[in-house]
């Protein structure tokens, strides 16, 4: 048989318009948000209609619905061969839920307290930080420029290299204000702020905190299917390196290159890349071939004809 990736993206917002349709009317996602509703105490679907892009346990929360019921739909629907799953930055924590090394309760729990952590941490920083995307800009331009910042005594950091065109740095606001001038100015598209750092070694005093008060207070089992780690590229079953693998893409850059070359390791030959949103396809299907699962796909073929 085939041998297929089980693939979950990283945080993207994604407007309440362009997933609602499938949270109203998909029995995979009424049953996730149901079970998400009782765990919360309060209506997701209503909240999400609501929130601000930095309302962090709703976009999360909702976003783990979504992604996970997506993925209940394609087990159901999709010829799937699964010889590992995975997931860039938050996506690997719907990646430990789906697989089992995590129960879905556990995983609203790790979003509802990490949250609170992480807004504590972030709130006490001497200055505001955040991380800022942008595209169109080669890695080697990237890497130039944060050398350049840095040299000039500007805290700075490479986060996210997604490929060779779309990218984040951390650091603070005020620095990623005059480095997203510079990115303009050299050709390249900032396209959103996160009012956070991550996948950078300056947040290792937050990653250890996650760790004692979040991580630890939660149950770690074996996984159905082997975690791809972001991190390493490296495929993992034991539930304590999982927990440590999550903990420390907090400090690790993201470097898509080091999650297809796991996936070529295992012997992937199809990739499912399970999402609200699909700019992942084009990454890896450069590499390998790739099928796209999102909540648009899911609600043409309900109403389609037969």
């Amino acid at each position: 048989m085939r041998r297929d990736a089980l693939y979950f993206p990283g945080l993207v917002p994604t407007k309440f318009s362009t997933i609602e349709t499938f949270l109203r009317t998909d029995d995979h996602a009424r049953r996730r948000l149901a079970e998400a509703d009782e765990f919360l105490g309060y209506s997701l679907m209503d909240a999400y209609a609501e929130a601000d892009v930095y309302d962090w346990e709703v976009y999360e929360s909702g976003f783990m619905v979504v992604t996970l019921a997506l993925a209940d739909w394609a087990l159901e629907n999709v010829e799937l061969n699964p010889v590992l799953c995975g997931g860039q930055s938050f996506g690997a924590i719907i990646a430990a839920v789906f697989s089992g090394a995590l129960s879905y309760q556990d995983g609203l729990a790790l979003v509802r307290n990490s949250v609170l952590v992480e807004v504590d941490y972030f709130d006490h920083q001497p200055e505001p930080l955040g991380c800022l995307f942008f595209y169109r800009m080669t890695s080697q331009q990237v890497d130039d420029l944060v050398a350049e910042f840095r040299a000039a005594g500007r805290d700075v950091e490479v986060s996210i290299y997604l490929d060779d065109s779309v990218h984040a740095v951390s650091g603070t606001l005020a620095d990623l204000e005059l480095l997203e001038a510079r990115v303009r100015e050299a050709g390249g598209f900032p396209f959103y702020t996160m009012n956070r750092s991550e996948h950078c070694p300056s947040v290792r005093p937050l990653r250890d905190r996650l760790e004692t008060e979040v991580y630890d207070r939660v149950s770690w089992h074996r996984p159905k299917w082997p975690m791809l780690s972001d991190v390493s590229g490296k495929l993992l079953t034991d539930p304590e390196e999982i927990e440590q693998d999550l903990l420390d893409g907090w400090v690790t850059p993201v470097h898509w290159s080091t999650v297809v070359g796991g996936m070529r390791d295992a012997g992937t030959e199809q990739v499912h890349i399970i999402g609200p949103r699909n700019m992942f396809s084009r990454i890896t299907n450069n590499a390998l071939p790739t099928e796209v699962i999102t909540p648009k796909k899911v609600v043409d073929r309900a109403t389609s004809p037969a």
